[in-house]
């Protein structure tokens, strides 16, 4: 069953041609890793998938199980089960981690006793009483994006670099997170990196490189990934690979 389709999509972003051609499809079960160097337009495509009004879909269609949401804003695409963890997300100073959380699970109709649950699992119990993103290292701040993504327990999850700028210990608490996150929640994740560093500690089925603004390549064998990285993103202008 196909969860969460793009479609030839393209995107601008104030008038700027980022996204030429995608075309994704994840089913239940698939954990996918979108790889690609910097300035490819991964982190651009997510947020045109989670309807980031910046992000305008100007050829192609976003299927979330079978519906059209290519033109629904995010709350929409949010209250359907789509949920994201951004990059970077503004610091919030005098808002507490614990009331965002907080928040997150009532909007659903969880019990707030889930918070301290999804902080233990992130090793953050520490920071609910601080400020959000205030004075928190790379790796706190990433797990603490994440938190967010488990507190909303969303039926499709999108997650933006979650080993950028962090040690691999974080990396590997938050594979572990997301992999319990596919166990009891969500049907399907799509990852995007550009380092890799997430796809050794968690189990993906699927593979997508993107380059200059293009999916070029899709394909069921973890081995591609492992290319890529061996071998950088030449390997794919030169013939590498299979698929698209």
């Amino acid at each position: 069953m196909e969860v969460l389709v793009a479609r030839d999509l393209a995107v601008e972003c104030n008038g700027k041609s980022i996204v030429t051609y995608a075309r994704l499809s994840l089913s239940k079960g698939d954990i996918a890793i979108l790889i690609g160097p910097n300035g490819s337009g991964k982190s651009s495509l997510l947020n045109a998938l989670a309807g980031h009004p910046r992000y305008k879909v100007v050829r192609g269609r976003v299927l979330l199980y079978g519906r059209d949401i290519t033109g629904l804003p995010p709350y929409e695409r949010f209250r359907l089960g789509l949920g994201i963890a951004v990059q970077n997300p503004p610091r919030l100073k005098g808002v507490k981690l614990r009331t965002i959380l907080e928040a997150i699970v009532r909007r659903r109709g969880g019990e707030v006793s889930e918070v301290q649950r999804i902080a233990k699992a992130l090793s953050i119990e520490h920071l609910l009483d601080r400020d959000f993103g205030v004075g928190f290292s790379g790796g706190e701040m990433k797990r603490a994006e994440i938190a967010m993504l488990l507190a909303q327990r969303p039926r499709v999850a999108l997650v933006d670099e979650p080993d950028s700028g962090v040690d691999v210990d974080s990396v590997m608490i938050i594979a572990s997170a997301l992999d319990e996150l596919m166990k009891s929640a969500t049907d399907a994740l799509l990852i995007v990196t550009h380092s890799g560093m997430i796809a050794k500690h968690i189990r993906a089925t699927k593979v997508y490189v993107m380059m200059n603004g293009r999916v070029v390549l899709e394909s069921p064998k973890f081995e591609v990934l492992s290319e890529v990285l061996s071998k950088g993103f030449k390997w794919i202008m030169e013939g590498g690979g299979s698929g698209r």
